[in-house]
């Protein structure tokens, strides 16, 4: 069964309408040639696609189905004519980068910076969003790359290693006495040294606290828990207070060591870190300028990684 792109773009036309003379005008073409169509993609499916009533059409259950399917196809066929047309060495069109906050900090500049310098017919967007909606927002097609800490668990995501993040404990830029067992510490603790010390972490449900927790707990390592934040400048904003000690990665925190506000020690013996990962959908195929966009990303995370500023 062949069903053809001006069949499916019409249904589309007329679903997102609700009414076949509408869709018709939109569509530049008689109304019964239209009606035609969508009777003849019926027939070719073996199933009505749409309820009708005195106002116009509306979606049944199949129509629902088939619907989801017709974008998806139409798509692929947009982005295959986009990617031919679109010169490799001169990409165009949008895409959408979801970067966590503390990866943000750092690349969302000069990926800006180098995308407008570099490839100025693509229109980038980057987006903040928490690495637990990046797989959702994926497969909704809502952004082409994301930046996660950790494998997504989902078959319908494409993960890329790119690197192991430093963690690190950060307390108050001068001791107090809430915190006075991290003064007899030189720059480097060893894991259960933490045991000993006033912790506020982000609660359970947060990336950081679930890695922290699978690191400690392979090492049955107990932490002093005084209270969960989950917002990494109230987290900061509290060690630097002196109340209490955190893990944070080195990189959400070394402007805040480099303004003297707080003080990080490196975590060792065994070491604390997460994994960066970048995702994409599985199921979608890249075009040409998401494909430059993530080797600019990937370039950028190298040079920071080259200037430390990924690692202690």
């Amino acid at each position: 069964m062949a069903i053809d792109l001006r069949s499916l773009r019409s249904f589309v036309t007329v679903a997102s309408t609700g009414s076949i003379s509408a869709a018709a005008e939109i569509l530049h073409i008689a109304q019964p040639a239209l009606s035609i169509q969508i009777k003849n993609l019926e027939e070719q499916l073996g199933s009505s696609l749409f309820s009708r009533h005195a106002r116009g059409v509306k979606l049944n259950a199949a129509g629902d189905k088939f619907l989801v399917h017709s974008i998806e196809i139409l798509k692929r066929v947009d982005l295959a004519y986009a990617d031919i047309r679109a010169a490799t060495e001169d990409p165009s069109g949008t895409v959408a980068v979801g970067l966590p906050q503390s990866i943000a900090k750092f690349v969302a500049v000069p990926l800006v910076l180098q995308t407008i310098k570099q490839y100025p017919k693509i229109k980038l967007q980057v987006i903040e969003i928490s690495t637990g909606y990046i797989a959702d927002q994926l497969l909704r097609g809502l952004i082409d790359i994301g930046l996660t800490f950790g494998l997504v668990d989902e078959v319908r995501i494409r993960s890329t290693h790119l690197l192991d993040e430093e963690l690190v404990l950060v307390t108050a830029a001068t001791c107090t006495e809430t915190d006075h067992l991290v003064s007899s510490f030189k720059k480097k603790l060893d894991l259960h040294d933490l045991s000993m010390i006033p912790m506020i972490l982000p609660t359970k449900a947060h990336s950081l606290r679930r890695r922290i927790d699978e690191r400690l707990g392979e090492e049955k390592i107990s932490l002093n828990i005084i209270a969960e934040v989950n917002t990494v400048p109230q987290l900061v904003e509290l060690a630097a207070s002196g109340v209490a000690s955190t893990i944070l990665s080195y990189a959400s925190v070394f402007e805040y060591e480099n303004a003297g506000l707080i003080q990080t020690f490196k975590l060792g013996n065994p070491s604390l870190s997460r994994s960066i990962y970048s995702c994409q959908s599985a199921s979608s195929a890249m075009s040409i300028a998401a494909t430059k966009i993530e080797q600019l990303l990937y370039r950028i995370i190298e040079q920071q990684l080259s200037d430390d500023v990924l690692r202690k």
